[in-house]
């Protein structure tokens, strides 16, 4: 298993992370890579479209059962939490963890209603360092963490990540679509969890 802190692999968005509190819809992309630039010339051009939606997301958790692909970073750290493991993750890394079923809820309302089209932030409210979602989740799990924190500046990656990856949903509120806070999203993913595990134990 990879050494690196569990965030590190995460999706990267098309900001720089200078920011000091969540990015809108209409903040000023800045992307660090060439490969989000292409996420951000992509998004341009489904917006060229009359009806078209772009819906960003962050730090998505919440894969379904029996999923065999790659595992996101909060089943990472549930795992090692479990297992009484070092858990490395990073203490300057902000984030808005988003609930699949959640953002599936807030793409199926804007359709539902004939919102807008346009830019929306499709992600839960709130946010957290990777520290801070790793605490939450030990204390939701009942379990005391032991954490291997990591400085993003103290890693080598393949491409840069911003430190600030936070979004703001206020436009989606105003479109209907109220997102619960991360650490309510979090609770109902723990305990969806837990009782598939008790079902199939």
């Amino acid at each position: 298993k990879s050494d690196l802190p569990l965030a590190a692999r995460d999706k990267i968005i098309v900001f720089d992370g200078n920011a000091t509190e969540p990015y809108n819809e209409t903040s000023a992309p800045s992307p660090r890579s060439v490969y989000t630039a292409s996420k951000l010339l992509g998004e341009w051009f489904a917006l060229e479209a009359a009806a078209g939606f772009v819906l960003r997301v962050e730090s998505l958790f919440g894969t379904p059962t029996g999923w065999t692909g790659r595992r996101g970073s909060l089943d990472r750290i549930r795992e090692g939490l479990a297992e009484g493991r070092d858990v490395p993750v990073f203490v300057d890394r902000t984030v808005t963890p988003s609930f699949v079923p959640d953002v599936a809820r807030a793409t199926r309302h804007l359709l539902e209603v004939g919102a807008a089209p346009g830019l929306y932030h499709c992600v839960n409210s709130g946010a957290a360092t990777w520290q801070d979602v790793g605490e939450e989740l030990a204390r939701q799990m009942g379990v005391v963490p032991r954490f291997r924190t990591t400085r993003m500046a103290d890693v080598t990656l393949k491409a840069s990540r911003p430190l600030y990856c936070a979004l703001s949903n206020q436009r989606l509120a105003e479109a209907g679509f109220l997102m619960p806070d991360w650490r309510d999203a979090l609770r109902r993913w723990l305990d969806t969890a837990e009782r598939l595990e008790r079902s199939t134990s």
